[in-house]
């Protein structure tokens, strides 16, 4: 299969198999294993990361698309903030040194994504203070600290982690329109870990 200039070949041989990837453009040939997993829901072939299994049956695993479909078939909602930003080239630049993806579809507007997910929007309000701004948004993860490790990485600046009061271990990260974007997960979480 070709996707862009990067050439893949999968081989499996059971549900949880590895994967041999060819990776790089011409010239470039790269190797490297990544894991795979068939979804029990949709039979693709999905990568480690994207899949889970169900909390009474291990033996089923589900992708995330699969479990977006079954919100959906359950009557959940699904909600997408919308931050607004003073300037739209420096709001995009932000989120991608943060590891997101940003869709512009105009120059006042841009869906923002990680992994093909949507996080939130950014609407282009160019007169207004970055000091005045109190929006928002909140990214519940079970890897706050990736998140943080990966955010200082890329030289962002961010809060400490820290357990909140209201049981949400988390950290924030506010970016140059003065959106404060906040990172967690609950604190509950601690007891199922052990």
């Amino acid at each position: 299969m070709q996707i862009g200039r990067v050439a893949v070949t999968a081989a499996l041989t059971s549900v949880q198999d590895t994967r041999a990837v060819l990776v790089g453009g011409p010239g470039q040939r790269g190797r490297r294993t990544l894991p795979g997993v068939i979804c029990s829901c949709c039979g693709e072939d999905r990568d480690e990361s994207t899949v889970t299994s169900l909390l009474c049956h291990d033996e089923i695993q589900v992708c995330r698309i699969c479990v977006g479909w079954l919100n959906g078939r359950v009557g959940a909602i699904d909600v997408t903030p919308t931050l607004p930003v003073v300037d739209m080239d420096e709001a995009a630049r932000f989120c991608e040194a943060a590891g997101f993806e940003v869709n512009r579809y105009d120059d006042g507007f841009a869906f923002v994504q990680l992994a093909g997910q949507s996080v939130f929007d950014l609407d282009l309000i160019p007169d207004m203070s970055p000091e005045a701004n109190h929006a928002g948004c909140y990214i519940i993860t079970a890897d706050v600290g990736d998140w943080h490790a990966r955010l200082v990485a890329a030289g962002l600046h961010v809060t400490p982690i820290e357990d909140m009061p209201w049981g949400m271990r988390e950290f924030t990260l506010t970016d140059p329109s003065g959106n404060n974007i906040r990172v967690g997960r609950s604190t509950s979480d601690d007891a199922e870990e052990v």
